[in-house]
């Protein structure tokens, strides 16, 4: 049985504009209100994903930046997997190469990585970084470059979320529409990708649904919630 949910925010929930699909929130209440707690997997930062689950009404942990922080509001304990360190050199080598580069506004609150605005294409950045030895990856969200190194990503980020609410990997599904999703996405029992997914996405999805956006979250959250009854 499937005992949580984990799903994106921007692009998943929310239109391309980052306006949330209504749709998408009436679903994650009816999970919730279901007995199925939804956990938020955010490429933002913590304290976006604190206010969205508040708004949203989540109760399930909560990923962020990548998968570089979960907060367990039960405990109120905030779990850092990875630093910035690295991703500090990797800008560093950026802007030998390429000159100065723009941050977004949120990447100096970032602990785990940093944000470039889509200057630069992730793989030409992922070029740079091997031919310098960096453990790093640049993953194009759509809204910015993420960088960040290779082990912080949400996969791990739901791995550490499973083990908090004490539940295998075989329960959980997750929900995504972005490069940043697809570690997630290979490791739930359950994956869905909404219609408006990258086609990378959708390759390594059990599902596809057939509506974008909030309406693909629903169609998600009906889909799991049948599985249970």
């Amino acid at each position: 049985m499937i005992r949580f949910v984990a799903v994106d925010i921007d692009g998943t929930l929310t239109f391309r504009n980052r306006r949330l699909d209504i749709a998408g929130v009436g679903a994650l209440r009816k999970a919730e209100n279901s007995g199925l707690p939804v956990v938020l997997a955010t490429g933002n930062v913590l304290a976006f994903a604190e206010t969205a689950a508040t708004l949203l009404g989540t109760s399930g942990p909560l990923i962020a930046e990548d998968g570089g922080i979960v907060f367990d509001p039960a405990s109120e304990r905030e779990y850092m997997l990875g630093d910035r360190v690295e991703a500090n050199r990797g800008l560093a080598a950026l802007e030998l190469e390429f000159g100065p580069l723009q941050q977004t506004r949120s990447s100096s609150a970032r602990l785990t990585g940093l944000t470039l605005k889509r200057k630069i294409e992730a793989r030409v950045a992922e070029e740079l970084f091997r031919r310098k030895g960096l453990d790093l990856v640049a993953v194009d969200s759509g809204f910015a470059i993420h960088i960040r190194s290779s082990n912080v990503n949400k996969g791990n980020a739901l791995r550490k979320v499973a083990s908090l609410l004490k539940a295998s990997l075989a329960e959980v599904a997750a929900v995504g529409d972005g490069p940043n999703d697809i570690e997630m996405l290979k490791i739930a029992r359950l994956s869905f990708a909404v219609a408006n997914s990258d086609e990378a996405v959708k390759r390594v999805c059990a599902h596809v649904t057939k509506e974008p956006h909030g309406k693909g979250v629903a169609e998600a959250i009906d889909k799991i919630l049948s599985l249970r009854d």
